[in-house]
């Protein structure tokens, strides 16, 4: 634009210049002269009043465009902004939420692993307490047919003891053929 505002003056000025020597070096009157002056100046007043206003319009519009674009750039690096940030914020929550959600798990995982734990150790105590039961009970039973048995046993000795008893052998015979054994074995 500003080679353009050059151009034009420059344009404008050299018109003038040439309106002026043609004007002077025309073959007429003064008072034709003067008249000519007058009226071409008039036009070349006209003209660069037009290219003026043209030039200020002209202005005003780049100036109103650039105004425009600079806005809509101010808007667009802050919407950008406002993206980034909106974009930063749910990211920020999606990590909240994703710690949150982890430490829930772990603290779930913790829990039931620590209920697994009490019931593996309850389920084991009483595993142990009914071992410990029936051994006890094996024990007692085990002790009872021991008792039933000596005392089977017993009873049978004490009927054996009395039938010999009755029935006393005589061991003097073989008191006898023992003693002449032994000395025919040792004969000395």
């Amino acid at each position: 634009m500003a080679k353009r505002g050059k151009f034009l003056a420059g344009a404008l000025i050299g018109g003038t210049a040439a309106a002026v020597v043609a004007l002077l070096l025309a073959p007429k009157s003064g008072k034709e002269l003067r008249e000519d002056l007058a009226k071409k100046t008039d036009d070349w007043l006209d003209l660069a009043s037009d290219y003026t206003d043209d030039f200020v319009a002209k202005t005003s519009e780049m100036g109103s465009i650039v105004k425009d674009r600079a806005s809509d750039l101010s808007d667009q690096a802050s919407d950008l902004a406002s993206n980034v940030k909106d974009k930063v914020n749910d990211s920020m929550d999606d990590m909240d939420d994703i710690t949150s959600d982890t430490l829930e798990d772990l603290k779930r995982q913790s829990s039931d692993l620590s209920d697994r734990f009490r019931k593996a150790a309850s389920d084991t105590k009483d595993v142990a307490e009914d071992a410990s039961e029936d051994i006890v009970i094996d024990a007692k039973v085990a002790k009872e047919d021991a008792k039933e048995t000596v005392s089977e046993g017993t009873e049978a000795l004490a009927d054996k003891t009395k039938e010999l008893n009755k029935e006393k052998p005589d061991f003097s015979e073989v008191k006898e053929e023992l003693k002449e054994e032994v000395e025919k074995n040792n004969p000395e």
